[in-house]
């Protein structure tokens, strides 16, 4: 049987990930020795999940989750000390799952499902039709955004709001629809706002590869967004 391969970047005496247990899989495990060796290994290696253990500022556990997911779509977990305030942030840099109470148990589910759900989606990939709209390109199997071939990193929310918005271009969706397709939820509290910096976010990320590029996406006054259509001079 196929080991599923983890890589852990862990401090020194972080042990609570050696207690894994992944019914029904076979795991081949990976310390890093430090951050950069884990990044050198995820450049040459293939693996099924990443764990990230390291008692660290926020800002460097962000910006390592944010240079982990431009380079490999690969699930991450990140585990922090309970009551941390750093999980908002950490999950918009990118990582899947983000764990503050540290039970063994509930780690190895996590990761049970992540590679689970990871090995699914190889075995049914198939080539994927990109979506195009001017200068945006959108791999939605990879879960991916381009603007002339620059990667431009995106959470889960932005990317589904700019898929949505890409797959019908010039449609208005209204902030109900954004926020029920989107957020997966019925709308409650004040949605505006929320979709408002949401996009703003995903726009300032548009404009650091394009100065022109956030504005694809067009607000309509009271009513929603869209995406731009651009004809042909």
């Amino acid at each position: 049987m196929k080991k599923n391969r983890i890589i852990v970047i862990a401090d020194e005496g972080e042990v609570l990930w050696e207690s894994l247990v992944l019914p029904e899989q076979q795991t081949e495990i990976y310390r890093a020795k430090n951050i950069q060796d884990a990044l050198s290994h995820l450049t040459v290696f293939s693996y099924y999940l990443i764990l990230i253990a390291v008692k660290q500022e926020p800002e460097i556990i962000c910006q390592l989750v944010e240079t982990i997911r431009k380079m490999v779509i690969t699930p991450v977990i990140v585990l922090l000390p309970a009551h941390s305030e750093m999980r908002n942030k950490i999950i918009q840099a990118g990582a899947d799952v983000v764990l503050t109470q540290l039970c063994t148990e509930e780690i190895s589910l996590q990761a049970y499902a992540l590679i689970r759900r990871y090995t699914e989606w190889k075995s049914e990939r198939k080539e994927e039709i990109p979506v195009m709209v001017g200068k945006l390109k959108i791999l939605p199997l990879q879960r991916t955004v381009e603007w002339e071939h620059k990667r431009i990193p995106v959470v889960k929310r932005e990317f589904d709001f700019l898929y949505l918005l890409a797959t019908t271009p010039g449609r208005v969706y209204t902030y109900s629809q954004i926020y029920q397709l989107v957020w997966q939820e019925y709308p409650h509290g004040d949605i505006t706002n929320i979709i408002y910096c949401m996009v703003h976010r995903l726009k300032q990320k548009l404009k650091k590869v394009d100065v022109n590029a956030e504005h694809i996406i067009s607000s309509v006054k009271e009513v929603g967004y869209c995406l731009k259509v651009y004809k042909e001079s």
